[in-house]
């Protein structure tokens, strides 16, 4: 029986769906947010990173990979947008009920209009990334 180990990190970048967001993983060599953010798929409004941990284990030449998330994942990342707290959605989008009660019935702080024009709470994990960025 032989065991290896292998550690990588994936991204995942998020797109506006009809009631939930859509998810794209890949693989990442880095793990530097600015250089993440030039490769965003278009379309995408945020991304996030989370390592994981693969063990492959050969039994009688057969193996048996398994793969684990390794660590609590981070927050995202968020390509552009404006950040507002709870207070100011109020103030500025009354119109926009459902979104304050999501808010409040999750305790929520603040959240974030994408570049996307979709709504996304905004956590203390959580950054929002200045566009464009630099090539």
């Amino acid at each position: 029986m032989s065991v290896k180990t292998r550690k990588f990190t994936t991204v995942t970048f998020y797109f506006p769906g009809s009631f939930f967001a859509e998810e794209s993983s890949r693989e990442t060599d880095t793990t530097d947010p600015q250089e993440i953010a030039k490769t965003a798929p278009e379309g995408s409004f945020c991304f996030s990173l989370r390592n994981y941990i693969e063990k492959t284990t050969t039994v009688d030449g057969e193996e048996f990979k398994k793969i684990e998330a390794d660590g609590e994942g981070g927050g995202r990342y968020y390509l552009g947008g404006t950040v507002y707290t709870l207070a100011e959605i109020k103030e500025k989008f009354s119109s926009k009920s459902s979104l304050i009660s999501n808010l409040e019935s999750n305790g929520w702080p603040s959240a974030i209009l994408c570049r996307t024009g979709n709504w996304q709470p905004f956590t203390k994990k959580d950054r929002l990334l200045e566009l464009p960025l630099a090539a």
